[in-house]
């Protein structure tokens, strides 16, 4: 009998499958080094910066270093 690997994934999104019907569809897990998983969650969040600000045109860097600054603090 086969074992099955569960991964945690706090951005699974809601409704998503979970348990054995993911490990089927999805396949093997995935690594991520952590570096990239910072990138991810800073790139997400600065998205979320720019649609709250009703996506004005413009201000992608200072979006992004917000989101670097909240997402690293929020790290520590």
């Amino acid at each position: 009998m086969a074992r099955e690997k569960t991964v945690s994934n706090p951005t699974t999104p809601a409704g998503a499958p979970k348990g054995r019907e993911m490990a089927e569809q999805s396949g093997p897990a995935i690594q991520i080094s952590r570096a990239d998983w910072d990138f991810e969650r800073i790139a997400r969040r600065a998205y979320e910066l720019y649609e709250q600000r009703g996506r004005q045109e413009g201000r992608d860097l200072e979006d992004w270093l917000d989101a670097e600054r909240q997402v690293l603090v929020a790290r520590t």
